[in-house]
């Protein structure tokens, strides 16, 4: 059941009418969450089964080591749930991907014989209430947060359909204390979550979507293609996977919203980020957070020295890597991302370019090539994530690094263009009036703006969202890019 098809909205609009009717808090809960299995079974199937065990081993797994007497005993089930928690991920993820690894390995040992891969279908949404239920477990252990005592009410927090099948990754300390008090269905909430929905439909449908053609065609068979090309395809497909996974976080914020439950922020702005180390700031806010939380500060963080920091680094991005698929792609961006992070670590205020560019850098012209150069050298990284294997990898870097400058009349068109257009805002910049005016665009909460617009002026921005998607919609959606992960 996707979010933009008809279904969901009958469903959708079904279950807040339930809830309305609902007088009792409990009722409510317990409804939501048979709403939410039903949601997941649409698009899963069977492997609901997962999603419940899940939620048996770690609403039960969190109860024990709240109880336990000593931290040996603590720890000990903390491992053990993990290890239980993780296996199916493990399994459907991962378990291909290591026999592969595994028979390249005894193929270079010169052993004949190798295992076999087994066809598997990958449980949408597995990675997102994976961590969810692991991180509630974590914070038992790490004496954050206090067991729930009631199971429906935890395996609400694992399965609300909102953030169930591509995040935000949710924890249970922003979750849980949202259900003591009964549902709250507002003018407010409703306007501002159809104004979210809207604004998701429109960066999936009409922009992700569309853009969607033009990257397959570069990616699926990189190799012959000039500079220009893979460039284009791969700032295209930064475009893409923004609007496409952030679409589908405007969407689970809205149903949320409108329901009167919320959840976590997941993007803020990240292509005006100033340095690597803000964009992760700012990018999928709440997988950053838990790797932070639960590899990179158990590793030791930045306690241990400084290569020990560096190490650390490296190590938490390439889980991360890892976490958005089994290939060795993911880990070489995790590990690319790693190093960028401890170098601008290394690097921060040790070194100076100069007065005259140090003072140039701390000027808005200075934030917009900060922003620049932090955008590139993501892009550069989306170009590791996006091939498909490590051979057409090696193509698109050396792509990148040395430009054939192999350009059709129209493409040199639009490079200049787009060159004459950055150095024109880059010189506005100096004039005080016009950057200040830039600062005021950029702190502008737009949504909350809109959603707070009159009903008239407020009916005119959702109508031209529909005229739009109607005129301008393809032919076919492709699911959420982020189901793959």
């Amino acid at each position: 059941m996707e979010f933009y098809s008809v279904e969901f909205a009958v469903f959708f609009i079904f279950v807040m009418l339930v809830l309305i009717a609902l007088r009792k808090q409990k009722f409510q809960h317990i409804f939501l969450l048979a709403a939410s299995y039903f949601f997941y079974w649409t698009t899963s199937n069977n492997f609901l089964l997962i999603l419940l065990f899940i939620s048996l081993i770690t609403f039960y797994a969190g109860d024990a080591i709240y109880k336990a007497e000593n931290n040996t005993r603590k720890k000990t089930i903390l491992i053990i749930a993990s290890v239980a928690t993780l296996s199916f991920l493990g399994f459907f993820k991962y378990y291909n991907f290591g026999i592969v690894n595994l028979n390249y390995l005894l193929s270079f040992l010169n052993f004949d014989k190798g295992f076999s891969l087994i066809s598997l279908i990958f449980p949408i949404g597995i990675s997102f209430y994976t961590f969810s239920g692991l991180s509630y477990i974590f914070d038992i252990y790490l004496g954050k947060l206090k067991p729930e005592e009631y199971f429906y009410k935890y395996a609400l927090f694992i399965s609300y359909f909102p953030h169930l099948l591509a995040g935000p990754i949710v924890r249970a300390g922003q979750f849980l204390p949202q259900l003591k008090k009964q549902f709250e269905f507002t003018a407010e909430g409703l306007k501002l979550g159809i104004t979210l929905i809207a604004w998701g439909f429109f960066k999936k449908i009409l922009i992700a979507d569309n853009l969607a053609p033009i990257v397959n065609a570069t990616y699926a068979s990189p190799q012959g293609s000039t500079s220009i090309a893979i460039i284009t395809a791969t700032a295209l497909f930064a475009v893409q996977v923004y609007c496409d996974f952030s679409g589908y976080i405007d969407i689970a914020l809205g149903c949320a919203n409108i329901i009167g439950l919320h959840l976590p922020q997941n993007f803020n702005r990240p292509y005006l980020a100033t340095s690597t180390t803000e964009f992760w700031r700012r990018w999928n806010i709440t997988l950053s957070s838990f790797i932070r939380d639960y590899v990179y500060i158990p590793l030791g963080g930045n306690r241990k020295g400084n290569v020990r920091t560096y190490i650390n680094l490296i190590a938490s991005m390439m889980v991360t890597g890892l976490w958005h698929g089994a290939a060795w792609r993911f880990v070489l961006w995790g590990l690319y991302n790693g190093i960028l992070l401890s170098l601008e670590r290394l690097t921060h205020n040790r070194f100076s370019l100069g007065k005259t560019v140090d003072h140039l850098l701390e000027t808005s012209a200075g934030h917009f090539l900060k922003i620049l150069y932090a955008q590139i050298l993501f892009v550069f990284g989306l170009m590791i994530f996006r091939s498909q294997n490590l051979e057409d990898n090696w193509y698109c870097f050396q792509k990148f690094i040395f430009i054939d400058f192999i350009f059709t009349r129209i493409e040199l068109m639009a490079i200049v263009i787009i060159i004459l257009s950055a150095l024109t805002f880059f010189l506005l910049l100096f004039n005080k009036k016009f950057s200040d005016f830039i600062v005021r665009i950029y702190h502008i909460d737009w949504i909350s703006t809109v959603s707070g617009l009159t009903l008239s002026h407020w009916f005119i921005y959702l109508s031209c969202i529909i005229i739009l998607l109607f005129m301008f919609s393809p032919s076919s959606n492709p699911e959420f890019f982020y189901f793959q992960f």
